[in-house]
């Protein structure tokens, strides 16, 4: 494999940007006229099973489009090729998916650690409050589908805007940390569910894009950090389900602060 030193990146900085600025916006704006509702909805009838599955299915193509938008920059500048995905080719797919396999385990447990420190040093155990997570909560199709947006759609779109693109002309024009530390605060700053219900977590969300922005760096391939995205998100989510289904809330007060660690992990 070849580090990201053995290619200069593709992207400026201004493309990059617009490349962020049309991938966050929509969210952002979904979810402010979602609060702008939430009055209105709370006085309707619980969400059935049906439509929670139609609402996820909307979520996950909009996020499709909302992707595809977001490379359109690139296409028209001529950088959507090869080259997002690093120096390192396909070839290396192996070693990506035991470096990736890595990368997710290192930030599983810094995320947890740096969440558990901020637990103690603030006394707040309360969880993170996401969509997401409580629809996979429910069981059945709408797990299904959750799990198909937490751990395979988000990894693959969020590590080319945050990882391919964005750290890339970063680290490439002000130096590796410095667009390390950018891209992972701006990453961890776009799960806005995150940023309103509980911000002390969006410690473990910036450890969590440091730490797969660092793998990218030194292995030059993409895959690397969608993998241990993929890993990251799958046993928060797991995790998750294991409290609500085993009845662990004890057990895990019991542990004290890495009640938000475990019951409010939440999702990158």
């Amino acid at each position: 494999m070849h580090s990201l030193r053995d290619q200069s990146s593709p992207y400026s900085i201004l493309l990059a940007t617009v490349v962020l600025v049309i991938m966050a916006a929509p969210n952002v704006v979904f979810y402010l006229l979602d609060r702008a509702l939430a009055g209105q909805i709370a006085t309707q009838p619980e969400p059935t099973g049906g439509s929670l599955v139609f609402g996820l299915i909307v979520a996950l193509v909009l996020q499709l489009i909302i992707f595809v938008a977001a490379m359109v920059p690139l296409l028209i500048r001529r950088r959507l090729d090869g080259r997002l995905f690093g120096p390192s080719r396909p070839t290396g797919s192996w070693l990506a998916l035991g470096f990736g396999l890595v990368a997710g385990i290192i930030a599983l447990f810094t995320a947890y650690g740096v969440n558990i420190v901020l637990a103690l040093i603030t006394g707040t155990e309360e969880p993170v409050e996401q969509q997401l997570l409580q629809d996979a909560l429910g069981g059945g199709l709408t797990l299904l589908l959750a799990g198909v947006i937490a751990v395979i759609v988000a990894p693959i779109v969020e590590e080319v805007v945050f990882r391919g693109v964005l750290f890339r002309a970063l680290a490439d024009r002000i130096g590796l940390w410095v667009g390390a530390i950018i891209s992972s605060a701006v990453f961890a700053l776009i799960h806005i569910e995150v940023v309103t219900s509980q911000p002390i977590a969006l410690g473990g969300l910036f450890a969590v894009g440091l730490a797969l922005a660092l793998a990218f760096h030194y292995t030059g391939n993409l895959l690397v950090p969608i993998i241990g995205h993929a890993v990251f998100n799958a046993a928060s989510l797991s995790l998750a389900l294991a409290v609500d289904r085993l009845g662990l809330d004890e057990l895990v007060a019991w542990l004290g602060s890495v009640s938000l660690a475990v019951r409010a992990a939440g999702l990158g």
